[in-house]
């Protein structure tokens, strides 16, 4: 698909604490977001919540992995729907495209939704006493 674009992930510090993690996270989604086209639709096949990236040859996708949204393969939406019709997981559960901005949308929702319970979570704890 000539249309079809994707994009690696970058090499994670192992030593970052989960916040650390997350903030990178949603840096990431955000810069995926500003790269995007406000005239054209960029669109993904889905599993479920999982985003696919896939391995072509020429017009045929011949290897999918799950990856987060703003690392999966990008088509136009008639070759995402082509895709997405002729993918099912070991349940049954057929593909389905979303557009790109749609999905990176809702990761970064849940990954500020994800950061913000963790903060809490960090605040109370360092509000407790301390045991001796």
């Amino acid at each position: 698909m000539k249309n079809a674009l994707h994009f690696a992930p970058n090499n994670q510090d192992i030593d970052m604490t989960p916040a650390e993690e997350l903030r990178q996270q949603i840096a990431e989604i955000e810069a995926a977001k500003a790269s995007l086209d406000p005239r054209t639709t960029q669109y993904i096949v889905m599993i479920g919540s999982a985003a696919l990236q896939f391995v072509m040859e020429g017009r045929k996708a011949k290897q999918a992995s799950t990856v987060p949204a703003q690392w999966a393969t990008r088509f136009t939406e008639s070759d995402a729907q082509m895709i997405a019709r002729a993918i099912k997981n070991a349940n049954g559960e057929i593909a389905h495209t979303v557009p790109l901005a749609a999905a990176l949308n809702i990761e970064l929702t849940k990954k500020n939704t994800a950061l913000q319970r963790l903060e809490q979570a960090i605040s109370v704890i360092q509000w407790m006493p301390k045991v001796h």
